[in-house]
């Protein structure tokens, strides 16, 4: 891991940083999936949308901080499954968003944010920790499997400008 690296809770003065480390992963996400992501010009969250998550009681940014500069962050949030009869309650942190810095990466930051966004989620009394990847993200996907997570479902999607009406029936 870099030296010096620490992980804490994100304050009103991150939001800069967090907005550049966003447009990073909005970026990538918009090259590696052009069908589903689009380039934004400017910021994709703007200050009091990153402001509402800081205040929030029940989620908090991360940020890893290496000599006072930060250079990555995740969002975690309490959340919870659908309360119908079928589901067994499950309340759980999930991970919205984790982004390293560029220049950072393969370092050792993003593990340090995920075993603080486990840390928080321990502290808060959740016994899992779950978030989402795209397929064709196959490095966030390896990333992911390296630092303990399983797959629990696959949501598939089907292109119906590439089905015939005779083969959809």
């Amino acid at each position: 891991m870099a030296l010096n690296v620490i992980a804490r809770i994100a304050l009103s003065k991150d939001i800069l940083d967090i907005q550049r480390l966003y447009k990073q992963g909005d970026n990538h996400h918009a090259a590696l999936l052009p069908e589903v992501f689009q380039f934004v010009d400017g910021d994709a969250r703007d200050t009091d949308v990153i402001q509402k998550w800081i205040d929030r009681d029940d989620a908090d940014y991360l940020v890893a901080e290496l000599d006072g500069k930060v250079v990555g962050f995740v969002n975690v949030q309490r959340n919870s499954r659908p309360q119908y009869p079928l589901f067994r309650p499950h309340e759980f942190a999930f991970i919205e968003n984790a982004v390293v810095d560029e220049p950072h990466r393969s370092k050792g930051v993003g593990t340090l944010l995920f075993r603080a966004a486990i840390d928080w989620a321990m502290s808060r009394g959740l016994q899992h920790v779950e978030t989402t990847v795209w397929n064709a993200n196959a490095d966030a996907l390896r990333f992911y499997l390296d630092q303990g997570f399983h797959p629990m479902s696959t949501r598939i999607e089907l292109d119906t400008t590439s089905v015939s009406k005779a083969s959809a029936k």
